[in-house]
């Protein structure tokens, strides 16, 4: 098979399987259209000299708290400031959004990272041990009163066997009632 092709071939499964499942909330394959909107419901601090909040199970926990293994979200601010930021309760049109699968392997003690948008094929290699894919979806978002808001990205890590993209309802779940998140409906 000519190189060139695979790629055509992988485009031409993905959205076989994006149209099989559109609607579909509860199925990793259907990420949330852009045109979506994430509401804040409550005011949400960033300690300082951070830039991003994490939510698991419904509430803010501190990034060492996560499992990265459950399905997780975290939002996030476009600068980093000395000081806590308080972003104020407000609706973000989500413009943008992107699925892609973290690559890493552990080889002796070092850790090596990539990232692949779309499906990864693993032809002709073979490894020695296990490695684990972060799957994440990012959704960049937008509110003209609250410019630096930038992105909320949810995902889970998984064996590549195992993985999957957080569905939209699981993402629901681990924003809990921090963020609704309405997802518009294409005609």
């Amino acid at each position: 098979m000519k190189p060139a092709v695979i790629p055509l071939l992988a485009a031409l499964l993905v959205a076989c399987q994006t149209s099989a499942y559109e609607g579909n909330e509860n199925s990793p394959f259907y990420p949330v259209p852009a045109g979506s909107t994430l509401t804040l419901t409550r005011h949400l601090t960033i300690p300082a000299e951070q830039v991003a909040v994490f939510l698991q199970g419904g509430e803010v926990v501190a990034s060492g708290g996560i499992n990265q293994y459950y399905p997780h979200c975290k939002f996030e601010l476009q600068r980093r400031l000395d000081k806590a930021q308080t972003v104020q309760p407000d609706s973000f049109e989500i413009t943008k959004v992107v699925q892609e699968i973290g690559h890493s392997v552990a080889l002796d003690g070092l850790q090596l990272a990539g990232v692949s948008v779309g499906i990864g094929i693993n032809i002709g290699s073979r490894g020695d041990g296990a490695s684990l894919q972060t799957w994440s979806t990012r959704m960049t978002l937008r509110s003209a009163r609250q410019p630096g808001v930038f992105r909320l990205s949810c995902g889970q890590t998984a064996l590549p066997h195992e993985g999957q993209h957080v569905s939209i309802n699981e993402m629901r779940k681990a924003l809990g009632d921090v963020f609704t998140l309405e997802v518009v409906k294409k005609n």
